[in-house]
């Protein structure tokens, strides 16, 4: 199962069909107001950049994250290795060029990076220029997904990052993508924002006549939610949560969760059913500052793999709700707060840790992507 949204897929329904619908969302967004005091755009952690499945042996791929340009590519080694886009030579673009070994080489004049960016050969000299490379970043890969560590200090990975321990045993049933217009924190927040659960994702998903008409939701049914979240000594915060689909005072379906959040851009969520566990992996990782990239991805036991694969298009359809919100809001700095808020407050808290000294300024960043000239 594989479920995709783009960015002007969720939030944007009022903009009738056309030619120029595209560029009535883009006129749109461009008028929205952004809010103030907003944090720096790109937080330190692991963030996923490609999706295992997608980088075969001897592949290569341009990736644009983190205002970054970066080219992804897996070495005969099987191991997936990330380097800066351009090479030092003569500014070509690696992600055009080839694998040979576990070395990368330029499209332009096939001069050759090992892994630990160190230029190692070029056609027709008798030895490589020395002092010549290309910056590598740290990589690991987990999840189904490979992953960079970004530190705006430079500092080395502050934790680790391995695979869920489920994965030795279960499969992968599929996953969602969407691309969200939010600031990155935006969307981890959600975890802590106990309130909206049952303000947001309370209506059915088998259909919205219990949203219309409120007197038919003990016919129709609904989901009830509760949930507590709490914040770790480190980078790991949890969240758990108890869902129940009613109808009336009847409960047909019910699920426990226990959700961790590690790091700044990292969700695992671990389903109790019925019928069986599912785990969820998501990733959030910033495409420029107010464009982040959402991947849910699924795994199971083969036993309930079906449901498994209903629950991507049901988990997708309910996400689809808080995207709606995201495309269209503003950031709030210092917001209104009452007393079932205190979570969000702690979480934003919890969430600085991410953030540095050297961290680039939301300002300097959205400069940054939109006049990306290096002065």
């Amino acid at each position: 199962m594989f479920y995709v949204k783009e960015l002007s897929d969720l939030g944007f329904e009022y903009i009738p069909a056309g030619p120029d619908r595209n560029t009535r969302i883009t006129r749109a967004q461009n008028a929205r107001r952004l809010g103030s005091k907003l944090p720096p755009a790109y937080p330190n952690g692991w963030f996923a950049v490609v999706e295992s499945s997608e980088l075969r042996v001897g592949d290569v791929k341009p990736v644009e994250v983190l205002g970054l340009n970066l080219c992804v590519y897996r070495g005969d080694s099987g191991a997936p290795h990330v380097v800066d886009a351009y090479c030092p030579h003569l500014g070509a673009h690696l992600g055009g060029g080839s694998v040979s070994g576990d070395c990368v080489q330029c499209p332009f004049h096939k001069w050759s990076f090992d892994e630990t960016g160190r230029c190692n050969r070029v056609p027709g000299q008798e030895t490589a220029p020395r002092g010549v490379s290309i910056k590598t970043w740290e990589t690991a890969e987990v999840d189904g997904a490979i992953w960079i560590w970004h530190d705006a200090d430079g500092n080395p990975p502050k934790w680790t990052i391995d695979n869920a321990p489920e994965l030795q045993q279960w499969g992968y049933r599929g996953r969602n993508e969407f691309v969200v217009s939010s600031h990155i924190q935006d969307i981890p927040e959600n975890g802590a924002d106990v309130a909206h659960l049952n303000a947001v994702h309370s209506p059915s998903l088998l259909t919205n006549l219990g949203e219309r008409y409120p007197f038919l939701l003990n016919f129709v049914g609904q989901h009830t939610w509760s949930a507590q979240w709490t914040k770790g000594e480190d980078h790991t915060a949890t969240m758990t949560l108890s869902h129940n689909y009613t109808f009336g005072k009847f409960s047909v379906f019910r699920i426990d969760a226990l959700a961790t959040q590690i790091g700044p851009a990292h969700v695992r969520l671990l389903i109790h059913t019925a019928f069986g566990p599912i785990l969820i992996s998501q990733s959030v990782t910033p495409l420029s500052p107010l464009e982040q990239k959402v991947i849910h991805r699924f795994f199971s036991p083969a036993y309930n793999a079906p449901l498994t694969a209903a629950f991507v298009r049901g988990e997708s359809y309910m996400f689809e709700r808080d995207v709606v919100i995201w495309n269209n809001k503003r950031f709030v700095s210092s917001p209104a707060y009452v007393k079932s808020d205190k979570t969000i407050r702690a979480f934003r808290s919890w969430y600085s840790q991410f953030y540095s000294e050297g961290s680039l300024s939301f300002r300097d960043a959205l400069r940054r992507h939109r006049e990306p000239l290096d002065w």
